[in-house]
């Protein structure tokens, strides 16, 4: 009967703390996907407004080939964008999966940025 009894207070101590733990890196992914969200939606408008002043009508990607730097970038933004919306689907247990992913995820932002500024200097 003690066994029953300091099993079920081990878990009553440390359930809490392990659920808990899920929830705060659930929150942190949310966190830094609309982070991430507001960095490509800028981008994705400072193209909009570049193609607009050029005179571009649309863009095509096909296959991931690109002819211009527009074309790039608008890639780029669709990748990270794509990225941020699986980040934010994903359930973290550990923190260093969630730091890989972020990892991830931040690069593809980062190439987005570099590949506008590429376009803007054009």
């Amino acid at each position: 009967m003690k066994k029953w009894i300091l099993l079920l207070g081990i878990l009553a101590i440390f359930l809490p703390v392990t659920v808990s733990a899920v929830n705060s890196l659930d929150d942190i992914n949310q966190k830094v996907c609309n982070r991430f969200e507001g960095d490509v939606v800028k981008l994705a408008a400072i193209m909009e407004e570049l193609r607009r002043r050029k005179g571009i009508t649309e863009t095509r990607v096909a296959f991931g080939g690109v002819d211009t730097q527009i074309e790039s970038a608008d890639y780029w933004i669709t990748s990270a964008a794509e990225a941020v919306a699986y980040q934010r689907a994903q359930k973290y247990f550990t923190q260093s999966q969630l730091r890989n992913s972020l990892e991830v995820l931040r690069s593809k932002i980062l190439n987005a940025k570099r590949e506008v500024g590429k376009a803007l200097d054009d």
